[in-house]
């Protein structure tokens, strides 16, 4: 996108992201990630998760694969490695923030898919898409992914329950992930902005999210000044309406990447958004004590309704 007149935060944001690089999409392949190609502590924090929850713990596998649509150039795929009599597992769909690619938050992958998630992570097609261009990407990714189910040549062919997605973003990411739960409706279970910045770039917001019925998770940092919650998650969260289902979490500390590889708290994190998506795959209230407790020391606000 052209980007024209970016005041100082979106610079900031700019500067922030340049770390990301970029990622080269092969055909879909199933591929062990225990060769140490993605970041092992995304297993490390499964592991906790799946003993505090007395869950079972999967091996993880991944793939990646070009798209076929115009939406997005590519995906990382994370899936449990099950058996043929196993019942298919929940996905979720992430979109990175704004100059992001997959290799930035692939601790995410081995997290959930080592707890029965499949998790999908898009490569947008330029890393300056906008917020737009995000929304449509997670719109397009629910849809690539139920397709991969079906797809004879997919390693998660017949593995999803497609009744059970949900959609998560970063940043821009996150905004937009907001925006395409207005769209996809009960087409998917929960939406979980990390970080969000609300608009487009530059932009401050205007208007509602009433239009949002899908259970939420926002995450955000009292430490964030790239989007400060003040004006952008808590902004968000108090814009949907109450009736729907929502939770604001908010840690202490941490920076803008907090949902990265570089971020702090990243097993409390996992834990939290494997409880939510688990809750609202499942209404098993085991999950929905532990979301509907009173958090954790290092938040500084924890909300539900």
């Amino acid at each position: 996108m052209t980007l024209l007149r970016i005041n100082a935060l979106s610079n900031a944001l700019m500067g922030l992201v340049l770390l990301a690089g970029t990622c080269t999409f092969s055909a879909a392949l199933a591929q062990d990630n225990s060769d140490g190609r993605y970041r092992p502590e995304g297993r490390t924090f499964a592991t906790a998760t799946a003993n505090l929850f007395d869950d079972r713990l999967y091996e993880a596998r991944t793939y990646e694969t070009g798209t076929g649509v115009a939406e997005f150039a590519g995906a990382t795929i994370f899936y449990p490695l099950t058996l043929s009599f196993d019942l298919p597992n929940g996905g979720v769909v992430m979109v990175p923030g704004y100059r992001g690619t997959p290799p930035v938050y692939d601790w995410w992958g081995p997290m959930l898919a080592s707890v029965g998630v499949i998790t999908m992570i898009i490569e947008t097609n330029t890393l300056e898409d906008s917020l737009e261009a995000r929304k449509n990407a997670l719109i397009a990714g629910v849809a690539f992914l139920k397709a991969e189910n079906a797809n004879p040549d997919s390693p998660i062919r017949g593995k999803l329950d497609t009744s059970n997605i949900g959609i998560m973003g970063h940043s821009l990411g996150g905004g937009a992930s907001l925006r395409a739960a207005e769209t996809l409706g009960a087409q998917i279970k929960a939406v979980i902005p990390l970080t969000p910045y609300c608009c487009e770039l530059g932009q401050s917001f205007a208007g509602n999210l009433s239009g949002v019925d899908v259970p939420t998770l926002i995450v955000a940092s009292a430490e964030d000044t790239i989007a400060p919650p003040a004006t952008h998650a808590r902004l968000l969260y108090d814009s949907i309406n109450d009736a729907t289902s929502k939770v604001y979490l908010e840690f202490a500390t941490g920076d803008h990447m907090l949902p990265s590889n570089s971020g702090k708290d990243l097993g409390t994190l996992g834990t939290y958004v494997y409880a939510f998506l688990k809750l609202h795959f499942t209404d098993n209230q085991r999950y929905g004590n532990f979301i509907n407790g009173e958090g954790e020391e290092q938040f500084s606000t924890y909300e539900t309704n």
